[in-house]
């Protein structure tokens, strides 16, 4: 018998889909595989204690470590003396058959939530991870912020009945729609900014009552609307899936009319300033000075993957998310790669009225407008080298990020600053390769952890400090392996392993171990 989690969202999803194609296309089971295509990369994996289902929202946990559910997390201690720290290596003798990885992590005030990590605040969930405030969401990753029946969709806030939607904000009523902001009514579309009622629509500001770019006649619009959109349900009916955007535009180069007038300067940061800020980490981290920042790339985007790089059809260059976290830009045509200051000059490319007659002649058409951007900057933003996106943000190399300053290899770091490697950090400082984590100061190798300082390796902890590789507790001073030893055993191990981490990171500008394979068994 279907779960009530199930049921519910069922109900939505028909409702949903009453709403953007006119009709109900059937049991929302039936589409679950269509869906999970644009999750980030998650696992699951047996619980060591129950044997029920964990999921995680991260992949990179090794296959031969013992994974618990969160309600069955005990935080397990080992047993260590100050005679016992002798190296690193019986630290984690001693730590390794004890370490839990935790998933199906429901927090706060979650109800609900079946087959989902990092839920916090949020009802009606299943098959999902990494959501916040949300409601009625399904087979989706990284939702956040008062968002309500999403189905198959990634990165995206403040939205309302949408289905595949990849990193969209402020939008409501959206299918097969990525980067749109401000959107309402948008089907097949990509980059488009502050609109509304859009069919396969790229790289638009403003705008109205268009299909493929062009402008239409609001009656015109709907009847066009209601035949393309009937379309596209009835395939769905018959095949239970539907391709991509990505899919949709042909990975071929094609010649643009405005080439001559396309070819843009690559704005120029200061990595001399990037240089400084992760020097400045380096050293309250690990009391060494460190070589240039990108000696050191491979070992910060080992666990996030590095941007991918294009060039564009004018010249210039390009970057978009890694496919390691984020399978679906994989799929992303390298041909129709532009960068964001490239993006509104194509917004005049348009099909004819002729191409728009129905489903089958705009995807014949689509190689004539379709081009993606996966680049945003907006506000203030200065020194950005080689990034993402920046929102009111200064300093980044090789990042994306939103209202902070001081990074490098980091994928979405939220009013932080001095942070480098890792992914999805908010409100820290002097951080390294911290991942999935809030509130961090001066910490290196912690993930899903919130108000820790000065703590190196520890998975799912809270107010730690002073610590070593701990996990799944809560309010520790001077712990190793979740037992507090007291200052003078802690600051010895701490010594053992800061000499380890320089030493490797001198020679090799690598450093093995990390907070992804802490059992000595994996990765």
């Amino acid at each position: 018998m279907p779960s009530e989690t199930y049921s519910r969202l069922d109900r939505q999803w028909k409702s949903t889909c009453r709403l953007l194609l006119g009709e109900e296309i059937g049991k929302l089971e039936d589409y679950r595989a269509w869906l999970e295509e644009y999750m980030a990369a998650t696992a699951r994996e047996k619980s060591s204690v129950s044997g029920k289902e964990v999921v995680l929202a991260c992949a990179d946990y090794p296959k031969s470590a013992k994974f618990v559910s969160l309600e069955e997390t005990g935080g397990k201690a080992a047993t260590l003396s100050i005679n016992e720290v002798k190296d690193i290596d019986s630290i984690m003798e001693a730590i390794s058959e004890k370490w839990e990885y935790c998933g199906n992590k429901i927090l706060d005030n979650s109800r609900f939530v079946e087959s989902s990590d990092a839920v916090v605040d949020s009802a009606y969930v299943s098959g999902s991870t990494t959501i916040q405030g949300s409601s009625y969401v399904y087979a989706s990753s990284i939702i956040t912020t008062n968002s309500r029946s999403i189905f198959g969709s990634l990165r995206s806030d403040n939205g309302e009945f949408a289905i595949r939607c990849v990193r969209c904000s402020d939008f409501r009523r959206c299918f097969e729609t990525r980067l749109s902001i401000s959107c309402s009514d948008l089907y097949f579309c990509a980059t488009c900014m502050n609109s509304h009622d859009l069919l396969f629509c790229f790289n638009q500001r403003n705008k109205s009552y268009r299909i493929g770019n062009l402008q239409l006649p609001k009656d015109k619009y709907k009847a066009l609307k209601e035949k393309i959109v009937g379309e596209s349900r009835d395939e769905l009916k018959r095949k239970k899936k539907f391709p991509s955007i990505f899919e949709l535009v042909p990975n071929k180069e094609t010649a643009l009319p405005t080439a001559p007038a396309m070819k843009i300067k690559e704005a120029q940061g200061d990595i001399g300033i990037i240089n400084k800020s992760f020097a400045s980490a380096f050293r309250i981290l690990f009391k060494k000075e460190p070589g240039d920042i990108r000696q050191y790339e491979k070992w910060l985007s080992k666990h996030v993957g590095s941007l991918r790089e294009f060039t564009t059809p004018f010249g210039n260059k390009a970057y978009a998310l890694p496919g390691k976290c984020y399978p679906v830009y994989s799929l992303m045509p390298d041909k129709r790669v532009v960068s964001s200051e490239e993006s509104p000059f194509l917004e005049g490319l348009h099909l004819d009225e002729s191409e728009i007659v129905g489903l089958a002649s705009i995807r014949n058409s689509l190689g004539k407008i379709g081009y993606f951007t996966d680049e945003m900057f907006e506000g203030t933003c200065h020194g950005a080298i080689e990034t993402l996106a920046a929102v009111d943000s200064s300093f980044l190399y090789k990042a994306s990020a939103y209202k902070s300053e001081y990074g490098a290899y980091n994928l979405y770091l939220v009013t932080s600053k001095y942070a480098f490697g890792g992914g999805r950090l908010s409100n820290s400082q002097f951080c390294i390769n911290c991942y999935d984590s809030d509130s961090l100061n001066r910490c290196f190798e912690l993930d899903f952890c919130s108000k820790c300082a000065d703590s190196y390796f520890c998975h799912n902890c809270e107010n730690v400090h002073d610590s070593m590789f701990c996990f799944n507790v809560k309010n520790l001073r001077y712990a190793i392996g979740n037992s507090e030893v007291g200052k003078e055993a802690f600051e010895k191990a701490k010594r053992l392993l800061l000499a380890e981490i320089t030493s490797s990171l001198e020679k090799t500008h690598d450093y093995k171990r990390s907070i992804y394979n802490i059992t000595g068994k994996g990765n």
